[in-house]
């Protein structure tokens, strides 16, 4: 043998183990240029450390797999990689991959493994999105090519409500007799699921994820963020509302509420959690284990009614109209699905209702006899529209108060802003006198002087300084009797009191006080004046 044949030898040898030894987590590229073309897609198999499970399986199998896989072929070879064998074994409750092997015994490994085979040579490119592959042990799989192009395979274990697929992970390595794509996943035929019993049911997500009459409840779930706490729960009961049902619920809404999309700030996210929470119960509980009765929700400090209704059950919230049962006992992994006809409505709910019909503060301005000075400097500085809750848009301002983010107001009477004007001298005697652009920007910050971002009653009202929506500071000054405070300001001698408190409106809260506040820049404004 020359020296040429014997370097040209070594150098084969040599990057066979160069390549075979590199740590790659793709499971057949490290063989891609050192056996392609060379050998069976057994050779292949026996020296790729990525796949080391399945050739020991192949070992393992009866009806000698090796020698038929060794013949002449051509055969397109689907191999799991040792992770995948791992993710089985977790999924049975087993320790490893070799416990896999012995669990499932020669006869059920030859028909797991030629389940991993089709006849013929089929390249990556020649799968198309839905076709089925008629594999060598006689069942089919099922090709799906995703949105960003990548080939996956379906197994038996797919039903209408769950979609496990096996996705390629290295395609197209060509061999003397055949072809092999690498996949993640260990393909699961019919025999195995039996024979393994393996629970391929959804989980309590899958079940609303994947029926399309619950497309609604699915997305309700993903946009009030509770998609990884459904997914945790143990052992539950979900009460499921149909879209209808969501559909419902959205016209008593009104019509500022056409879709899911119009829960769109953090008020309304909130509500919407609380609305689905609502429909879990702690507890897996069949229809025949139904009893009249409250029964407790899983994730809040609450309960949903059981009444009686016929031979069945209906369920009752807030509102006192009932939700009946569409379908009972759809059995989860984790609980048991009832789809319901109603969306069911906690007192959260109906109080969120009641504040969207409740009058905003800027219409009870206008309402009060008492305040229509007020109404005319609120006029005058174009403040109206700060306090109109004309709209549901998340991005609310200081300047724009909705039942999103609300205010608290301080409004003088008619008679405090009297006593303003006579302070303020001859040259003032109403609002109309604020005529200059310097006057109204000291009229402006003036009413933003009496008002405090957030929803504050009389009962949350605490001694201290609170900064207003004008920056500056504000004093809250506790007193003995009702309501138990005074307001002072920057004067620092005549407090405001309050004359009426807690005039609720959608976007906060009123208290009328017999004082107009003056910041600071009024008191030097005044000062100007003498």
């Amino acid at each position: 043998m020359t020296k040429i044949k014997i370097l040209s030898k070594f150098l084969i040898v040599f990057t066979l183990f160069a390549f075979v030894s590199c740590d790659d987590d793709d499971s057949g590229r490290s063989l891609e240029i050192s056996l392609e073309g060379r050998g069976t897609v057994v050779d292949a198999i026996g020296v790729n450390s990525n796949v080391s499970a399945l050739g020991a399986a192949l070992q393992a199998a009866s009806g000698d797999l090796v020698g038929v896989l060794n013949g002449d072929g051509p055969f397109t070879v689907f191999a799991p990689s040792n992770d995948a064998f791992d993710a089985l074994a977790e999924q049975l409750g087993l320790e490893d991959a070799e416990a896999v092997i012995t669990a499932a015994g020669p006869e059920l490994l030859s028909q797991i493994l030629t389940y991993h085979v089709v006849p013929g040579s089929t390249a990556s490119g020649d799968l198309s999105d839905g076709a089925t592959l008629t594999t060598v042990l006689g069942d089919e799989l099922t090709v799906v090519i995703s949105a960003d192009g990548a080939v996956q395979l379906q197994d038996a274990t797919k039903l209408p409500q769950t979609n496990p697929v096996s996705t390629v992970t290295g395609a197209d390595f060509e061999y003397n007799n055949g072809i092999i794509h690498y996949i993640d996943r260990v393909l699961l035929p019919q025999a195995a699921i039996d024979a393994l019993n393996i629970d391929i049911r959804p989980t309590l997500l899958e079940w609303a994820t994947g029926t399309d009459d619950l497309s609604l409840l699915a997305s309700a779930v993903a946009k009030a963020g509770l998609v990884e706490t459904v997914q945790e729960l143990d052992s539950a009961t979900v009460l499921a509302p149909t879209n209808e049902a969501f559909s419902n619920l959205l016209n008593d809404l009104g019509d500022d509420y056409n879709s899911l999309d119009d829960f769109d700030n953090e008020v309304e996210i909130a509500l919407l959690g609380d609305i689905l929470k609502f429909h879990i119960i702690g507890a897996r509980v069949e229809s025949t284990d139904l009893m009249a009765g409250d029964v407790a929700t899983a994730l809040e400090d609450n309960s949903i009614a059981v009444i009686p209704e016929g031979a069945s059950f209906v369920f009752g919230d807030a509102t006192g109209t009932n939700a009946g049962i569409v379908t009972a006992d759809i059995d989860a992994t984790n609980g048991f699905v009832h789809v319901i006809d109603k969306v069911l409505l906690p007192q959260a709910a109906l109080d969120f209702l009641a504040l969207l019909n409740s009058d905003d503060l800027a219409t009870i301005v206008v309402a009060t006899p008492e305040l229509s000075v007020l109404e005319e400097a609120l006029i005058a500085t174009d403040l109206v529209g700060a306090f109109v809750d004309d709209t549901n848009m998340p991005d609310s301002t200081a300047t724009n108060f909705t039942y999103a983010m609300p205010a608290t107001v301080f409004a003088p009477t008619d008679a405090a802003f009297t006593e303003l004007l006579g302070l303020l001298g001859d040259d003032y005697t109403s609002i109309a006198s604020f005529d200059t652009e310097e006057e109204l920007q000291l009229l402006s910050d003036i009413l933003l002087y009496h008002v405090v971002v957030g929803s504050v009653t009389s009962e949350q009202l605490e001694a201290g300084a609170v900064i207003t929506a004008g920056g500056s500071d504000l004093d809250i000054i506790a007193t003995v009797g009702s309501p138990g405070f005074v307001i002072g300001d920057a004067t620092n001698d005549v407090n405001a009191n309050i004359l009426l408190a807690d005039v609720l409106a959608r976007n906060g809260v009123a208290h009328v006080i017999d004082k107009v506040l003056l910041p600071q820049v009024a008191i030097d404004f005044v000062n100007s004046l003498n």
